[in-house]
């Protein structure tokens, strides 16, 4: 069984005061440090962090949404800089703004040298599969960057949330929706070259994806859209790579698996909203449940330099 020392978590957040992940008035974010999340890590032999505030400049518009990107991405490549064996990170967009994150993407990669992007299933309620977010993922995709993609929710659902918080449910929803949109609009010569990650295990499209596959293809998909067959749709769900973060019950692997191989799988643990979550039963069941010691996870993947290789 692998070593959890070998272990790169890929979902980090810096509780950052500004941005979108920015408290609000009378409102409490989990305490974070770096000094906290070095401590979290020697803790739970875990060896290095991958930090994202994928959201957070993507509630506003024009200069503004360039700046707050532009001061995130600084700040995580300070953090980096000075912590270089223990983080990485990857970028935030001013998502609502093609050219700004285009040009956002240049800076983050070639000059601060962060190790991809981060962004948000939604911005303003429009999935990554439609056309206006085309320019900078074909960016993504002519450099073999890696996204990821980290769950919201819409207006819409703020009123269905029956007294939950939104990411009981709409989190793992807004995933599902993404990955069904991406994929029904995914061309495998426009995107192939980059890597997605999707969070939480995908949702549920791992218990709904033969249902999409099958009853998108008998139903139709509407006016303008992209038709695919049931194989073409199930190969671009299957194209994301899926972190285990509140995914590792063997009901959910056991359907993961079923869809990607094991290669495609990244660990996950959401410090610091997690951070209180039994981690260490969380980070046992990665590799713990049945079956995974019979060698299905024997080489699990992990971030490494900016690309998703397995451990040797």
């Amino acid at each position: 069984m692998a070593s959890l020392g070998k272990i790169i978590d890929v979902h980090s957040h810096p509780i950052l005061p500004y941005g979108q992940g920015a408290p609000g008035p009378g409102q409490k974010e989990p305490d974070w440090s770096v000094e906290s999340a070095v401590s979290y890590m020697e803790q739970h032999d875990i060896s290095a962090c991958v930090l994202s505030d994928p959201e957070s400049a993507n509630h506003a518009r024009g200069q503004e949404a360039r700046d707050i990107a532009r001061r995130v991405n600084e700040t995580l490549a300070d953090i980096v800089s000075r912590h270089p064996s223990r983080f990485g990170a990857v970028a935030t967009l001013p998502g609502q703004d093609a050219d700004g994150a285009v040009a956002e993407i240049v800076y983050a990669l070639d000059i601060l040298k962060l190790d991809g992007v981060s962004t948000s299933t939604s911005i303003n309620d429009v999935y990554l599969g439609e056309p206006q977010f085309d320019p900078w993922l074909e960016e993504l995709n002519r450099r073999g960057s890696t996204l990821f993609v980290h769950p919201t929710f819409t207006k819409a659902t703020q009123t269905l949330l029956i007294g939950l918080n939104p990411s009981v449910l709409e989190f793992m929803f807004d995933t599902t929706r993404m990955i069904a949109e991406h994929g029904r609009h995914w061309r495998q010569e426009t995107l192939s070259n980059m890597q997605i990650i999707s969070t939480h295990g995908g949702g549920t499209i791992p218990y709904l994806v033969n249902r999409i596959q099958m009853l998108e293809h008998a139903f139709g998909v509407g006016p303008g859209r992209l038709e695919l067959s049931p194989e073409e749709v199930r190969e671009g769900i299957a194209s994301f790579y899926y972190d285990l973060t509140a995914a590792t019950s063997e009901a959910q692997l056991g359907a993961i698996l079923k869809l990607v191989p094991v290669s495609q799988l990244v660990m996950g643990l959401d410090f610091p909203p997690y951070a209180e979550i039994d981690i260490c039963a969380r980070r046992r069941r990665h590799w713990t449940l049945s079956g995974i010691q019979q060698g299905r996870f024997a080489k699990p993947v992990v971030w490494q330099c900016g690309s998703l290789v397995p451990v040797a």
